[in-house]
Formats: structure tokens, C-alpha cells, sequence
């Protein structure tokens, strides 16, 4: 029907073609299928004001349908989210069993059982029935458009339109073109998802599994391989929870969705060509009947049967046992085939997993995150390990990491970040965004605190806290320590009181008193050796996150100094249990030193600093003023131990006059036993 372009008042049941100034008319909306999906369609387009016929094979099937949506327009209207009356939204809803009564609507969503054969024989059926301009469109999120057009009368006016389930409540549709769809058919499909109230992302090309199940496959697929290789069930879901910030862990989600849907959707991708693994453990459970929470058994038990509630998914140690990088690698992977292939573009690969699985952000940011050149290294290293070419680096990946486009770590990837590249003498300042990551860069010294040092990172610190960008800071250590402490040559050059209390009034000083007042929070990600100085920093620090095979110590006595953090505030506020170390130097292990209360996390050496930066990026969601407050009362507790600080930091200036000291130092140097006089 040829008029003007209209914009469409909010009452209106005119759908509005703008692109070619065409209004199209659609008053009437069919839809086949009244299993949970097509009820939701239904449901969703009478609420929209349109007219609906919704259509199945036999009367107590829609009868049933009738029920359930008035159940949800009930629970609708008590939350407030419809003002219209159940009555009159239902008033818009026929039913039928007959395929005839289609034959004067404006559009019809096909919504019968994800089976190719049944799906094909409809569209047979329907051959005549629909009327000239009738848009024929599938809800399905596995069968190729093309071939389903290719059964259909109409295979130019034929479209994918994959709703997700609930259908009135989820907030994105999938549209998907055929190989010989027009484009008026898609400029019309997407004015009708608009009058739903809904957005969508278009899959411009028709390939298996479209958009979001693709990039799902990919994620169940790796979550089922890293269980069947001895990850527990219990430590993926919690590291999908609580580490990747997911609305569900994956396993939670497979007894949500159904098991055997989810076996189902897999089978039809690698039918039709998507290289990807069939999983032994899902076929066994769909042969005996444990489908989820719609059985009440399935990864997780659920008392009640059928009826839903969700498994208590609690964060604990072992979510730090498997890696998020692993799981999410192959979806972004695919992201970026499904990116270079021009499938879709990158703004709706992201929109799709973030409105119509909850991702907290798309796969492609995850990588510009995560690192390109580290998830590259995963693929390969997967791909080493099992010979699987699903593993094999995209193109566009091993493109980005040869042109240096790393993501986070380079400020361009598949977005561009804020960040900053400085040095402040042997520190390393790295601006990433909303973070700061500060590296001790003395590896061939263990990172030894020398004077550069101690004034390096004060410098970085005040560059951060001067950054208003930058909402907390990383602080690690280069190569294979985190930090051996103060640097024995440095302290070789002490020779009376004087001196000791020069460097305490040019050095240690100025950073301590940053560190007892620092406004950011302070997040350490200790790799190898933390000892003397290098431990004692971590107690001035917010968060301590520790590779499992770091190691602490305050081994100062054995060279005639003592640790004057350690004595003073740590053995106050971290644990007595200090005084120990300090007594005999002993080495304290990483996860001691966690139940000392030096360390908080305890972490696989490679997933160290993604852990730091978990904590950074769970720091930059909380309100600014939150976090300055918090910091505020904590270093109010701080302060009150400055004085034994002071003391302690004087009493190590005393030492440094002693014969004992000047011994050694003189023996550790020459790696020999000391002979002490107790002068």
C-alpha cells in the first residue's frame, strides 16, 4: 500500500516501512505452533496491539496455550510491566487448527518443533494458503533458511526470525536472511520486532546455527570438554558466575534450556557441517531421561520436579582452578569468523550475546580484554593439545597480533581503550583503561628495592592517583620474582645511623606515607619471590592476589636488619601469627601465607594477572565515591599503627651501625654463613 512515511503513534497497529516510504499494513499477525515458543509469540504481538491466529493441530494444545498466557499476563500486570487488561489483550487472540484461517494475515512466524521434516512439510501445506505480500517467517536457531524457503511458495518473502526464550520477556530477536530473501522483506521484519518493543541483530548470511548458538555451541562445548577432562561441574559454573559475571553458570543453563534441546541443537549443527564435538555425557543423559529442571534432575537435582529453582551457585577457591580464557576462546574464535566472514557485523555480534544471553559484554570485548595475543596462544596451545582444527586461530586473530592490535594491552583491538605508556626509572606505568598496572622492572635483581626503585613507584602511584581515569592500580613484579626485598648493595652502603636515616627520609618515607593514604584501592599480583621489603609492601596493599607457587618471607634477621612493616602493622592488623617469620626467616608458601592473612587469592600461575584485573574491573563498577569513602575508613585503621611504623623503620636505622649488620650483609654478598657477635 503506497502513503506517506508516518511515524507511527504508540496506538497505531501500522508497522511503517521507512527505508522506501512504504507503509506496510500489518494489523494481523499468524503464528503456527502453540508449544512454548509459539504461545510467547503470540503472547508478545497481542500485547503489541496486534491481531493474532494462532494455530495448531489439535484444540487441547491451544487450549493449554490459552492458559499459559493468561498465567503470564496475570504475573505481568501485577509487576507493573502491561497496563492493558488481560481481557482485552487476550481479546486479540484466535485460535485455530485449521492452516485456511491464515489465509488474510499480514505476517506469520512458524514456531512448530525444531525438526526439519516437520517444519517442511508445513511449508508445503501452506502453499497457497498465505495471501500475495505475506511475509513467512521460521523461528528456529539451528535449520538453514534457504532450505526451509526452498519448501515455502514464497522463498523471496521467506525470513529467519529466532526469538529467545521467554519470548515476551527476552529483549532481542535474531533476524536471519536467506540466500534469496529481498530486502523489503527484512526492512518489514524489522519494523514489526520495532512494534514488539524489541531490538535485533541480523545474520546477513545464512550459515548452521546462525548468530548467538554459534557462539553458545562453542561455550557448552569447551565448559563439557574441560568437565570431562576433571573440572568439576561445581568449580566451571562458579567461575562462569563469579569470575566471567555470566547470569548463569553453563551447566545451570543446559538444565534450564533442557538437556536434550541443547544435544539436539548440537546434533543439527554438526550435521549440517559446524565443526564441532558431540558430546558422549549429554547423549547419555538425554537416554536416561535426566533433561534438567523440567525432569528435576539433570547436572543438578531439583526437588519438585518440573517446577524451576535455581541450583545455589556460591564463589569459593576452586572457581580460581580453571581458566575463563579457556572456555570463552573458541567463542571468540568464532566471533571473529563470523566477523571476518561478514556474517554479521561486530556491533551485533556484541548486542547479541549481551541482550540475548546477559553477558556482561560482547565475546569481541572479552578478547580485546583478555588480550588478542592471549587468546591466540590458548588456541594453539588447545590445538596442540588435541589435533581439534575448531581450535585453530582465525585469520583475523593471527592478523591482529601481527599488526601489534592486542586489545587492552595495546589501546586497539576490536575497540580502542585509554591507555598510557611511561617509565619512572626502573617502574614500568601502563595506563589500561580504568586501571593502572605498575611493573617492577629489575628482573635481573629479583626486582631488589634500590633507591630508583622505592622512588619509581612512588612516582607511579602519584601519576595514578592524579589520573581520575584510572580507578584502581595493579602492582606486579617482571620475570620470576615479585620483589627480593631491599637491595643488598643498597644497603651495603649504610654505615652509621645517619645514613639509614637519610634513605628513610628521601625514600621509604614518602612512599609509605602514599601508601597509608592512597585514595585507590591497591591490588598485587605476586609472582615468585616476595621477601623482606617485597612481602612487607603486600600488607599496605588492598587486595594480595599470589600465583601458587609464590613464596613469602621476612628474612631480614638473617642479615642483621629486621622488617619493620612486618613487626609493627602486620603483626597487628594481618596476624600475629608474623612473628613467627620474622623470628626465623622461614619461607611461608603461598596458600600459608593466605591463611596468615597476607594473601586473599591463591591463583594458577597463568591466570594471574586476569585475576588482578577481575578485581580491577569489579573495583571499577563501584560507585566512585563508595570506594574513596571505603579507602578513607581503612586507612583511618592504618594510621593509628604509623608511630610503630616509624619506630620500627628507626630501629632498623639503629641496626645499621651494628657490627652484626655490616657482618651480614658482607655474608650474604659471599654467600657464606655469618658469624655473629651481638655487637
Amino acid at each position: 500500500m503506497i502513503g506517506s512515511i508516518r511515524e507511527g503513534a504508540k496506538n497505531d497497529k501500522t508497522c511503517t516501512h521507512y527505508d522506501l516510504g512504504i507503509t506496510i499494513m500489518i494489523n494481523s499477525v499468524g503464528v503456527i505452533g502453540a508449544g512454548t515458543m509459539g504461545h510467547g509469540i503470540a503472547e508478545a504481538c497481542a500485547i503489541a496491539g496486534l491481531e493474532v491466529c494462532l494455530v495448531d493441530v489439535s484444540d487441547d494444545f491451544l487450549a493449554t496455550a490459552r492458559q499459559k498466557i493468561n498465567w503470564s499476563l496475570e504475573s505481568l500486570l501485577k509487576k507493573n510491566i502491561i497496563k492493558e487488561s488481560v481481557e482485552s489483550i487476550t481479546s486479540r487472540i484466535t485460535t485455530s487448527t485449521n492452516l485456511s484461517d491464515l489465509s488474510g494475515v499480514d505476517y506469520v512466524i512458524e514456531a512448530v518443533k525444531e525438526d526439519s521434516e516437520v517444519k517442511s512439510r508445513l511449508l508445503k501445506d501452506l502453499s497457497g494458503v498465505l495471501k500475495p505480500g505475506c511475509i513467512l517467517s521460521t523461528n528456529t536457531s539451528t535449520i538453514p533458511i534457504s532450505e526451509l524457503a526452498s519448501e515455502s511458495d514464497r522463498p523471496e518473502l521467506f525470513i529467519g526470525l529466532h526469538f529467545s526464550n521467554p519470548p515476551v520477556m527476552m529483549p532481542l530477536v535474531e533476524i536471519i536472511m536467506g540466500s534469496s530473501t529481498r530486502e523489503s522483506a527484512l526492512n518489514e521484519t524489522k519494523n514489526l520486532v520495532k512494534r514488539l518493543r524489541k531490538d535485533f541483530v541480523v545474520v546477513m548470511k545464512d550459515v548452521e546455527g546462525f548468530l548467538i548458538n554459534r557462539i553458545n555451541d562453542r561455550v557448552i562445548t569447551e565448559a563439557l570438554a574441560m568437565h570431562e577432562e576433571g573440572a568439576t561441574i561445581e568449580s566451571l559454573d562458579s567461575m562462569a558466575r563469579f569470575r566471567l559475571n555470566f547470569p548463569m553458570g553453563i551447566f545451570e543453563l543446559l538444565d534450564f534450556v533442557g538437556i536434550d534441546v541443547v544435544f539436539n541443537a548440537n546434533s543439527e549443527l554438526k550435521k549440517r557441517g559446524f565443526d564441532t564435538s558431540s558430546s558422549k555425557l549429554l547423549g547419555k543423559m538425554v537416554k536416561s531421561g535426566k533433561l534438567g529442571t523440567k525432569t528435576g534432575n539433570g547436572f543438578y537435582s531439583y526437588p519438585g520436579g518440573s517446577s524451576y529453582s535455581r541450583h545455589m551457585i556460591i564463589p569459593g577457591a576452586e572457581m580460581y582452578s580453571v581458566s575463563p580464557l579457556r572456555l570463552v576462546s573458541t567463542a571468540i574464535n568464532e566471533a571473529a569468523w563470523i566477523l571476518e566472514n561478514e556474517v554479521a557485523s561486530l556491533e551485533d555480534i556484541e548486542k547479541s550475546m549481551v541482550m540475548a544471553m546477559n553477558w556482561p559484554e560482547g565475546p569481541l570485548t572479552m578478547a580485546d580484554r583478555f588480550g588478542i595475543r592471549n587468546v591466540v596462544e590458548m588456541l594453539r596451545q588447545r590445538q596442540s593439545a588435541t589435533g581439534l582444527s575448531r581450535y585453530e586461530p582465525n585469520h583475523l586473530l593471527l592478523e591482529m597480533v601481527e599488526g601489534e592490535k592486542l586489545g587492552l594491552e595495546s589501546g586497539t583491538g576490536f575497540k580502542y581503550w585509554k591507555v598510557e605508556r611511561t617509565r619512572f626509572g626502573s617502574v614500568i606505568y601502563r595506563k589500561q583503561h580504568t586501571h593502572a598496572l605498575v611493573t617492577l622492572d629489575r628482573p635481573e635483581k629479583l626486582n631488589a628495592l634500590d633507591e630508583d626503585e622505592w622512588e619509581g613507584l612512588r612516582l607511579a602511584l602519584e601519576h595514578a592517583m592524579a589520573d581520575s581515569s584510572v580507578r584502581c592500580v595493579i602492582i606486579n613484579g617482571n620475570g620470576r620474582a615479585f620483589c627480593a626485598g631491599d637491595d643488598i648493595e643498597m644497603m651495603k652502603g649504610w654505615r652509621s645511623k645517619r645514613d639509614v636515616d637519610q634513605w628513610i627520609k628521601n625514600y621509604s618515607t614518602p612512599l609509605l606515607d602514599l601508601l597509608a593514604k592512597y585514595q585507590k584501592p591497591i591490588i598485587s599480583a605476586v609472582n615468585g619471590f616476595a621477601f623482606g621489603g617485597g612481602c612487607e609492601l603486600n600488607m599496605m596493599f588492598d587486595i594480595v592476589v599470589a600465583a601458587e607457587d609464590a613464596i613469602f618471607s621476612l628474612p631480614e634477621g638473617l642479615i642483621g636488619a629486621l622488617p619493620p612493616i612486618g613487626t609493627t602493622l602486620g603483626t597487628a592488623l594481618v596476624s600475629r601469627k608474623l612473628t613467627r617469620y620474622a623470628l626465623t626467616g622461614e619461607w611461608i608458601p603461598a596458600r600459608d601465607a593466605m591463611e596468615i592473612g597476607i594473601v586473599d587469592v591463591v591463583v594458577p600461575g597463568d591466570q594471574l594477572l586476569t585475576v588482578a584485573s577481575e578485581f580491577a574491573e569489579k573495583i571499577s563498577k563501584m560507585a566512585p565515591l563508595s570506594i574513596k569513602e571505603i579507602k578513607s575508613a581503612v586507612n583511618s585503621v592504618r594510621s593509628v599503627f604509623s608511630s610503630q611504623v616509624a619506630l620500627g623503620t628507626d630501629k632498623l636505622a639503629g641496626l645499621a651501625s651494628t657490627r652484626d649488620f655490616a657482618e651480614g650483609q658482607d655474608a650474604f654478598v659471599h654467600k657464606r654463613k655469618p658469624t655473629w657477635t651481638g655487637n
